[in-house]
């Protein structure tokens, strides 16, 4: 798995994003193209992105918690303003 590839899709993707949209990392993948990856394939870009977002590396993008099936909540911010910002 190239996480360089996958993170460079995942950039573009947020950047298309609207501000104040709340998503999951599986939101950003069209069709079946999550589902079809392995659960430990899901789990290291799910890691790798949230390591990305809180070390400040995805534009506008903020980790806002869990969900009750534990998967990560972000949140693209209006831009050039982080969520504790506001």
């Amino acid at each position: 798995m190239d996480y360089e590839e996958y993170f460079a899709f995942l950039l573009r993707k947020t950047a298309s994003l609207p501000p104040e949209t709340v998503f999951f990392l599986k939101d950003l993948f069209q069709g079946t193209a999550w589902n079809c990856l392995a659960k430990g394939e899901k789990l290291s870009i799910g890691r790798f992105f949230k390591k990305q977002v809180t070390n400040g590396k995805v534009p506008n993008i903020s980790f806002i918690g869990k969900a009750a099936n534990n998967s990560a909540l972000y949140k693209k911010n209006l831009t050039g303003l982080k969520e504790k910002e506001k």
